[in-house]
C-alpha cells in the first residue's frame, strides 16, 4: 500500500492493512506503456493516452476512495484504485470502508474534504437522503465517480461527473437461474435482502425475486428476511430456517451476510441445503470447491469498478466529456472458471488456500 495513505476511520485503517495482505498483478486487458493506460470496460476500451497521462501528472492530482464494506469485494476496489491511480500519476491520498453506514459515510467525507483531495470515488448509500452527505463535497469543488448508485436529485455533469455500475437485475437473474439449478427446479426457498435503502443491493434482490417468480413456478419463496447490515443475519437467518426447517436453499444478497448464513446452516447439520449469493469471498468459494452449502456465486469486478472510476475522474480534469454511466456486466462464477473470475473481479490470483483446493481438482 502507499504510504500516503493517511488514517481515515477505524474500519478504513481495518481495510488498508488488510488489502497489504493481497499482491496487484496486471490483468491482461490492461494496456500499461508508451500507449498509455487502458482497461475493457462497459464494452470499450476506457483510458488515457501517453500524451494525456502526462497532462494529468503535472496536475498534482489527489483521490481518495471509499469502499462499502471492508471485504474482499473492498480489497479488490482499493486495488484498482490504487493501480489506476499509479498508472496515471494520481496521489492516493486516503482509503476508508463505511460498512453500508450512512454516518460513517458522512464522517469519511467530511475527512476527505479536510484533505483536500481533487476527487472521490465512492457508492453513496441510502440514496434518498446521501444528496446531505455529498452537497458539502460537491460545494467544496471535489469531483465525484460515484460506483453503484448515486444521491437522489444529482445530475452528471452537475453535482458528479459518472457512475460506475453493472446489470444489477442480470445479476439477480443469474442468482435465480443459479439456485433454481441448484435445486433441481422445485422446492422451497428463502431470501435474505437488503431492508435499507441501497440502489445495488435492491436492485438486484428485486431481480432475483422476480425472476424466481416469473420463471419458476414449480419453485415458491416462502419468505425473505431483511436486514440492515451484514451482522443482522445470523439471527435473521435462524428465525427463517426454524420455521421453514424444510426448505432446500436460500439467496443471500450478498457474500459478507452469507456467511454469516453458512456458519448457522453448518451448526444445524443442513447438508443438502443450497445457498446463493453475488460477490466473491475466499470462504464462501472454499465451500464451493468442496460441495459444501454454497452452490453459486455470480460477481463483478470490483477492481474494474474503481479503475474505470479514476479514470473517469482524471478525463474530465482534462475537459474531456465522460458519460453518465458506465455499465459492465456480471458473471457466474463456477468451480471451473474460478481463478479467471478472481481475477477479473479482484485483480489478483486467487489466494493460497483456494488455489490449492483447486489443485487438488486439477483445475
Amino acid at each position: 500500500m502507499k504510504k500516503t495513505m493517511k488514517r481515515m476511520t477505524a474500519a478504513g485503517m481495518a481495510a488498508i492493512l488488510a488489502a497489504a495482505a493481497f499482491a496487484s498483478v496486471p490483468v491482461s486487458a490492461e494496456e500499461n506503456g508508451s500507449d498509455g493506460y487502458y482497461i475493457e470496460w462497459a464494452g470499450q476500451q476506457w483510458g488515457l493516452s501517453a500524451e494525456e497521462i502526462e497532462e494529468i501528472k503535472a496536475m498534482n492530482l489527489s483521490f481518495a476512495i471509499e469502499t462499502p464494506t471492508e471485504s474482499e469485494f473492498g480489497y479488490g476496489q482499493m486495488r484498482g484504485f490504487e493501480d489506476a491511480c499509479e498508472a496515471l500519476g494520481i496521489k492516493v491520498a486516503g482509503e476508508a470502508a463505511c460498512e453500508l453506514d450512512p454516518a460513517t459515510q458522512q464522517s469519511n467525507m467530511e475527512n476527505f474534504i479536510s484533505m483536500g483531495v481533487d476527487g472521490i470515488v465512492c457508492q453513496p448509500q441510502d440514496a434518498d437522503t446521501a444528496a446531505s452527505r455529498f452537497d458539502p463535497v460537491v460545494e467544496a469543488g471535489i469531483k465525484l465517480a460515484f460506483t453503484g448508485s448515486k444521491p437522489q436529485g444529482y445530475e452528471a455533469g452537475d453535482q458528479y461527473v459518472t457512475m460506475v455500475t453493472d446489470e444489477f437485475a442480470e445479476e439477480g437473474a443469474l442468482a435465480a437461474d443459479y439456485l433454481a439449478e441448484a435445486i433441481g427446479g422445485k422446492g422451497q426457498i428463502l431470501a435474505i435482502t437488503i431492508s435499507s435503502v441501497n440502489e445495488v443491493s435492491n436492485t438486484r434482490d428485486g431481480a432475483f425475486v422476480d425472476t424466481i417468480k416469473e420463471k419458476y413456478p414449480d419453485i415458491e419463496l416462502v419468505e425473505e428476511g431483511g436486514i440492515e447490515s451484514a451482522s443482522d443475519a445470523a439471527s435473521v437467518a435462524s428465525g427463517l430456517l426454524a420455521r421453514y426447517p424444510e426448505a432446500d436453499g436460500m439467496f443471500v444478497t450478498f457474500s459478507t451476510p452469507a456467511l454469516e448464513v453458512l456458519d448457522i446452516v453448518k451448526s444445524l447439520g443442513m447438508n443438502d441445503f443450497k445457498i446463493v449469493t453475488i460477490d466473491l469471498d475466499t470462504v464462501c468459494c472454499l465451500d464451493m470447491i468442496n460441495e459444501g452449502n454454497i452452490a453459486g456465486i455470480v460477481c463483478d469486478s470490483a477492481y474494474y469498478y474503481a479503475a474505470a472510476a479514476v479514470i473517469g475522474l482524471a478525463k474530465d480534469y482534462l475537459g474531456q466529456e465522460v458519460e453518465a454511466v458506465l455499465a459492465g456486466p456480471g458473471k457466474q462464477v463456477t468451480v471451473e472458471n474460478m481463478r479467471e473470475m478472481w481475477q477479473w473481479s479482484f485483480g489478483t490470483d486467487v489466494p493460497d488456500t483456494l488455489s490449492e483446493a483447486l489443485d487438488g481438482l486439477g483445475m
